[in-house]
């Protein structure tokens, strides 16, 4: 019997192992995606661009830096095929040793992962789904019209107005706090913190995150200054968090609770609710919006200096749908499709976050004949998306909101069978994507189509008398921002001024 089942034994035996050695060897032969050969241990430290690093990658590249592997993907149909259709394998966080772990930036949506990551995008997607953000539009024109009256005031700093509007209209929505001024230290916090977010989780920005040996290293070693910065940080975005999510409680306690998404929040679920879940959640969409759509809102001036013939467009079909006699609401949005196209326009032209949200794979994957190792970061190449001249034309670097217009508009995004509508690239993939899209849509639209409606932008004359037009510069970051430049913003006639200083009826609320 013992020798009847070594006979049979042996050879299945060997088949298994033959069959486990040829696939691995199988395996170990599929090549990773092209890209740069590198050097040993750096790998391709040395390729890395320093900074504007979407400009550099194209399609799909493999590089490895200090043992990590990156893929960049500047493709919608590869970042479909990967972060949609695969996302349950492609939905793993980057590690951020300096920004994620030392600054505490974790706690935000965009950084967590696994059961924490769901929880919090479910939380913050109760209050920020395209039903109801509905409930907000009657805040967000009167903040809108708030923002007109600034401009008024002060042309120049139109920059710093489109911050404090962000702010004001974010604080009001998620905490039913009213900024009463510009320099109301809780914008001053959110300033630093997002300033500090885009440099804290830059890739390749921190030499801990390739070493991660050194968050050990005590902050009096020569060289571990990053310990204390960190502190710092780590600091700030908790008051940035608790702050104003404590004084929602303690109106709450005492009845003076102003209607919010934190209230609503707590109030569903007052014995079951995770408080910190909440927290976190607001946290992150005041953190997001305070930095993402004032960059959006600059972008657009810059475009309207540029391009005069799509400002005198957008104020034709604003003067002919809602006329001059009021100032536009959301009731109009959809008699006025080339205001419509303008925003996407805008998010497509001005890329914010140019490399998008980074991807982590949990597991080995192999696509199109690639091998792509488990814990390889995917970062999308958004800035290279929104400038395939094989969904947008050849003119891509023009701002012209026609492309989206027409019998055959340009897809603002992408959708497959099973995968979701996209409004824009800009917003992200998969199981990544910002919660908060709809609410910035919805307040670059109100916002611009105001602006547009009342007051004319046009460029500063030089000394030579010619006109002093804005260059495509922009900052490096993970959100990044027009480099200064300077306009003429006034209202467009006297009676575009009456409207502005008196005030105008809410057709919304």
């Amino acid at each position: 019997m013992s020798n009847l089942l070594v006979t049979i034994g042996a050879p299945i035996c060997t088949l298994v192992i033959v069959i486990f050695g040829w696939r691995l060897f199988a395996q170990r032969r599929i090549p990773v995606p092209p890209g740069p050969k590198g050097y040993p241990i750096i790998g391709n430290l040395l390729d890395m661009p320093k900074e504007q690093e979407w400009l550099v990658f194209r399609d799909m590249i493999y590089v490895s830096v200090l043992g990590q592997h990156f893929l960049v993907v500047s493709s919608v149909k590869i970042a479909a095929d990967l972060l949609e259709k695969r996302s349950a394998i492609y939905s793993g966080r980057m590690r951020f040793i300096f920004g994620g772990e030392l600054c505490n930036y974790n706690r935000g949506i965009a950084l967590k992962e696994g059961t924490s990551h769901r929880e919090a995008r479910k939380c913050a997607h109760r209050g920020l789904n395209s039903t109801a953000v509905k409930q907000w539009q009657w805040l967000q024109e009167e903040e809108a019209h708030k923002t007109l009256r600034k401009l008024v005031q002060c042309p120049a700093e139109f920059a710093k107005q489109f911050r404090s509007n962000a702010a004001s209209s974010i604080m009001k929505i998620a905490y039913g706090y009213e900024l009463e001024r510009d320099d109301d230290p809780w914008l001053h916090t959110a300033n630093q913190v997002m300033e500090e977010f885009s440099e804290g989780c830059s890739p390749g920005r921190w030499m801990v995150d390739g070493l991660p040996f050194l968050k050990h290293v005590p902050a009096w070693i020569p060289g571990a200054g990053f310990q204390n910065t960190a502190l710092i940080c780590k600091d700030r975005i908790d008051h940035m968090f608790s702050d104003p999510f404590n004084l929602v409680k303690e109106r709450m306690a005492v009845g003076t609770v102003i209607p919010s998404m934190t209230a609503q929040l707590l109030e569903r679920n007052k014995e079951s609710t995770d408080e910190e879940l909440i927290k976190n959640a607001l946290g992150s969409l005041y953190g997001g919006g305070v930095d993402t759509t004032p960059s959006a809102l600059t972008s657009f001036v810059k475009a309207m200096l540029l391009y005069p013939d799509v400002q005198k467009s957008a104020k034709e079909e604003l003067d002919r749908v809602v006329g001059q006699e009021r100032l536009p609401v959301f009731a109009d949005r959809s008699k006025l499709p080339y205001m419509n196209a303008l925003i996407k326009e805008v998010l497509r032209w001005a890329t914010i976050v140019p490399l998008g949200v980074p991807h982590r794979l949990i597991k080995d994957d192999v696509y199109n004949g690639y091998s792509i190792p488990k814990d390889t970061i995917v970062l999308t190449n958004i800035w290279r998306m929104t400038r395939d001249t094989s969904t947008y034309g050849p003119d891509v670097d023009s701002f012209r909101p026609e492309r989206f217009l027409g019998p055959n508009p340009a897809p603002q995004g992408f959708s497959t069978s099973n995968t979701r509508e996209f409004g824009s690239p800009l917003f992200g993939f998969g199981r990544r994507v910002c919660p908060g899209e709809h609410l910035a849509e919805a307040s670059l639209f109100i916002t611009c189509s105001n602006i547009l409606a009342a007051m004319d932008i046009s460029p500063v004359m030089g000394d030579d008398g010619m006109p002093l037009l804005p260059d495509m510069e922009y900052s490096s970051g993970v959100i990044v921002h027009p480099t200064p430049f300077k306009c003429n913003i006034r209202p467009r006639s006297p009676n575009a001024a009456e409207l502005i200083n008196r005030g105008r009826p809410t057709l919304s609320h």
